[in-house]
């Protein structure tokens, strides 16, 4: 008999994610149906679209900008999972030396995707603020940093909280600008990849996860070198894991501003699998 291979899955590094795939992570020995591997969410993006990946949890503008000339995105969206904030989210922070009406130039964490689509449509929806930008690693020093501000996200953005004169958290940026949730990324899939039993085997694991955040924290935090009751605050009360109605109205928003400022594909609707 052939052995059916197994679904490839690719998540992000960064600790926010941990609920998602704690369990998967740490499943002795491995799952038979999954594959999973972790990177950083601009190359999830690539792997996804290069077909090295079947199912991605990508920077959702990746979604929309996918779609190409063709308005059909080439994935679905996997239901009821996300990564988003209903406020302050903390690990997607703007550190200026300069207050933020004067900002002038940007330096975004290359690592980003989604979050650097949020900074100028927040930039533009809320300070008529339109900088020069320009690429910088994530492990970036804010304070040594030769531009007026630096975009950090994930965990870099988390290890330099107070670390600037003037910040902006995106999720509050945006509740403020909307009152509606962030979706950061979501699972998708490929166009014609056979799942299996994959949706059911991510929803058990982010319910494991979720049940399991205080030791995800300890154990995170000491990996990290941050405060223990940093991540489990930040698990807790800035991340959220739903892909429900008020995410899903807030995610058509997004896109809707994203298209506004040229930032993706016109004429895309959400698919899911």
């Amino acid at each position: 008999m052939v052995q059916k291979s197994r679904v490839r899955v690719g998540a992000v590094s960064f600790l926010n994610t941990k609920p998602l795939i704690y369990d998967l992570l740490c499943q002795v020995p491995p799952n038979d149906e999954i594959e999973i591997s972790v990177h950083v969410p601009s190359r999830l993006a690539e792997l996804m679209e290069s077909g090295n990946l079947d199912v991605g949890l990508i920077p959702i503008i990746e979604y929309f900008r996918a779609a190409g000339q063709s308005n059909v995105p080439p994935y679905k969206i996997i239901p009821h999972t996300s990564i988003s904030s209903r406020g302050p989210v903390r690990s997607i922070q703007l550190y200026s030396h300069v207050p933020i009406s004067t900002i002038r130039c940007v330096g975004l964490d290359t690592s980003s995707r989604s979050s650097r689509a949020l900074l100028q449509i927040v930039f533009a929806e809320r300070y008529d603020l339109h900088p020069k930008f320009c690429d910088c690693p994530p492990s970036i020093d804010p304070q040594a940093a030769e531009m007026d501000a630096v975009l950090l996200i994930g965990d870099a953005a988390l290890r330099r909280l107070g670390s600037t004169p003037y910040s902006l958290d995106l999720g509050a940026e945006w509740d403020k600008l909307t009152g509606l949730p962030f979706v950061y990324a979501c699972w998708v899939t490929r166009n014609g990849v056979d799942l299996g039993n994959t949706i059911q085997i991510l929803q058990r694991a982010k319910e494991f996860g979720i049940r399991k955040i205080p030791r995800i924290a300890r154990v995170e935090a000491e990996e990290l070198h941050l405060p223990e009751e940093l991540c489990r605050d930040y698990l807790t009360d800035h991340v959220f894991y739903d892909l429900g109605k008020s995410e899903i109205a807030g995610l058509n928003r997004f896109y809707e501003l994203a298209v506004k400022y040229d930032l993706a594909t016109p004429g895309v609707s959400l698919t899911f699998a």
